[in-house]
């Protein structure tokens, strides 16, 4: 591993969606949003419904939603466990536009609903939408 590089490995309960070496790691930490890069000490953060992003190790940016999960960092090892995670290229925006509309007239309505699952919902849906503008 060259010595400005992190591993770096995403998994799903589906499946392992990268696993790679990269050189930066920016991610939608429960305290605000954070980068890693190599030599980064040792944390475990929870991670919000957001936007994930990485810079592999041929310069290529890679942007991702996620609706949450996840990192620990570890010996120059990013782990990510998400709950779900999409790339830019596998959303589809049409159905994110809908699941936003959804959510934001169940927050409208005030009675009778899950305000937590709504929010949560809406921050998924932007979330997605944002990164299929990127």
């Amino acid at each position: 591993m060259s010595e400005h590089l992190i591993s770096l490995e995403i998994v799903t309960p589906q499946r392992i969606v990268f696993s790679d070496e990269v050189k930066s790691f920016t991610a939608p930490g429960a305290e605000g949003v954070f980068q890693i890069l190599q030599k980064h000490a040792p944390i475990t953060s929870t991670l919000l419904p957001g936007t994930v992003k990485f810079v592999t190790k041929d310069n290529e940016t890679k942007h991702f939603a996620t609706s949450g999960g996840t990192v620990e960092v570890h010996a120059n090892k990013i782990t990510m466990l998400a709950e779900t995670i999409e790339a830019k290229d596998d959303i589809d925006v049409q159905r994110a536009e809908d699941a936003k509309q959804r959510a934001m007239k169940r927050l409208e309505t005030k009675e009778g609903i899950d305000f937590e699952r709504a929010r949560f919902a809406l921050k998924r849906a932007v979330s997605r939408i944002n990164v299929s503008k990127k």
